[in-house]
């Protein structure tokens, strides 16, 4: 078994996807990887092999083959809509590796299920170890991730769009990249209504503290709104990066399936707020300095509210 961990996606996915997704394994039938390698890639397969670990609500094989590097069969199990989000995916890496992040290569994308009743991708098997899953470096190794990684958003909010928020799949199908958002604050209150109520019906917050909230986003407006989205990946989690365990590189990045155009205050933010081994915020934000200055206006959008 190999030991790669290659997860990806789910977040998107409605209750009755999630149960079905979880027996995709048990329902896809292996009798097509070798069809489709064939087809796409006139390559030959000689076997495949489940990765060690995987999210929802991918099928993912390892597939070899003899005079060719391993690569990655990433498969679906056919939801009513075709996952545009796919195809946006892959826009997103190459626009993201020519920006000289280092992030996995998709080769190829199929949504058509013209011939397989499936949507699919291949990409390039990525090495290195994931550091929720495997870690063994001291404080300093980890911190050289963190500080790459602010190095490597730094570099993504270069990136720019069109507009805010979830790309547009029309015009992923047309091979462009834009938001679906006039504002940036319309894309970041675009569910904090729905959100807020849920968490006070919870009895997390009181209705004088979501509304206080509510008040905090109104008169911030201005100061959310910003004049170009850029890139955020928007889920960098631990497991979804790849280390080098030799010299404790940043090898790459990877999936982007909650990517946005937005302000990169949201990676910024976000980032640290996820499971890590060490306090993450400090070497993010020096390695985010080392190559721009942080976004506009950075202290005054970090406030907390008391």
């Amino acid at each position: 078994m190999s030991d790669i961990h290659y997860g990806g996606g789910g977040a998107y996915f409605s209750q009755d996807e999630v149960i079905k997704a979880k027996k995709r394994y048990e329902l896809f039938d292996t009798s097509v990887i070798p069809k489709i390698f064939k087809d796409v890639l006139n390559l030959e397969v000689v076997s495949f092999e489940k990765p060690k670990s995987w999210g929802l609500p991918h099928v993912i094989y390892i597939v070899k083959f003899n005079n060719h590097r391993d690569l990655v069969l990433r498969a679906n199990l056919g939801p009513k809509k075709p996952e545009i989000s796919l195809l946006g995916e892959k826009l997103i890496t190459e626009k993201a590796s020519k920006a000289g992040i280092k992030t996995n290569k998709i080769i190829y994308v199929d949504i058509s299920r013209k011939k397989y009743p499936f949507d699919f991708q291949i990409q390039e098997k990525f090495e290195g170890l994931d550091p929720e899953v495997v870690f063994k470096g001291s404080q300093k190794d980890y911190d050289r991730i963190s500080f790459q990684l602010g190095q490597t958003t730094a570099k993504m909010s270069k990136i720019t769009f069109e507009k805010f928020g979830r790309f547009d799949e029309k015009s992923a199908l047309e091979n462009k990249l834009f938001g679906t958002k006039n504002q940036n604050y319309d894309y970041i209150v675009v569910e904090l209504i729905d959100n807020l109520k849920f968490i006070s019906e919870s009895g997390y917050l009181s209705i004088k503290q979501t509304d206080r909230i509510m008040k905090v986003f109104e008169q911030s407006k201005d100061l959310i709104n910003i004049e170009k989205g850029c890139l955020v990946h928007y889920d960098l989690a631990d497991h979804n990066l790849r280390y080098d365990p030799k010299t404790f590189d940043l090898q790459l990045i990877f999936d982007w399936e909650s990517a946005v155009s937005s302000d990169a205050l949201l990676d910024l933010g976000s980032c640290p707020t996820w499971t890590t081994l060490y306090e993450r915020e400090k070497k993010l934000l020096e390695g985010y300095s080392s190559i721009k200055k942080l976004p506009d206006n950075y202290q005054n959008k970090s406030i907390s509210i008391d």
